[in-house]
């Protein structure tokens, strides 16, 4: 599993010179998060992507093909990643505050909901993202078990329970702040992550120094 793809989805952006590949992806990201899922027509993300239906049509067999390669292509660890190397405590910070969103238009976890209710009524939408799931799972529990290791967060812990707790808690925020898009539902989000994190560490000071330098 390469580890650009285990962290906090992030969207490919559209823009000139970008492969093409990155540019229909783009247009699929922008498009579901303005229309939802089921309004966007593979007609519609060509127009959208600056491309025929026919060269979508050459890349991705279907609509929901498209969707599935969306969702696994946006999954990698955040571009400031290599500022925590060292501190697997910092790493589990930083990728959980990455599940507050940037603005009430973010695109990212608007496709992402909207997915997911696509999802519940196509049992290969609904395996692809509990792929995703547990491979997110499978890495946070190894930064738990490397923080115990490194003496960061407490000894005992039961890695899995504490990484999927934190998933859980992590995604139902991100519901929390698509059903209220304002400023303080982003705000509680992160001061409920910044909690949970701060709850795990085995030196209540040490938290709060990596917990400053990671807020930025």
């Amino acid at each position: 599993m390469g580890r650009r793809k285990v962290g906090r989805p992030r969207a490919a952006l559209r823009g000139k010179g970008q492969p093409l590949r990155q540019t229909i992806l783009g247009a699929v990201y922008e498009l579901i998060s303005n229309e939802g899922a089921e309004n966007a027509s593979m007609r519609k993300i060509a127009a959208l992507a600056g491309v025929s239906t026919g060269t979508l049509n050459h890349h991705f067999r279907n609509r929901d093909q498209l969707l599935m390669e969306a969702l696994r292509a946006a999954y990698h660890l955040p571009g400031d990643w290599e500022e925590f190397v060292g501190s697997p405590a910092a790493q589990l910070r930083r990728i959980a505050l990455s599940f507050t969103l940037k603005s009430p238009s973010d695109r990212w976890w608007r496709f992402w909901i909207n997915y997911l209710a696509l999802s519940t009524r196509d049992a290969a939408m609904q395996r692809e993202q509990r792929v995703r799931f547990e491979r997110q799972l499978a890495f946070w529990t190894r930064l738990v078990e490397d923080g115990m290791r490194a003496g960061e967060l407490k000894a005992g812990l039961d890695a899995v329970a504490t990484a999927r707790a934190l998933l859980v808690q992590a995604h139902g925020l991100v519901t929390l702040q698509l059903m209220t898009p304002d400023a303080a539902s982003r705000k509680y989000a992160r001061v409920q992550l910044d909690a949970s994190i701060d709850s795990l560490h085995s030196d209540r000071k040490a938290a709060g120094r990596r917990r400053g330098s990671v807020a930025g």
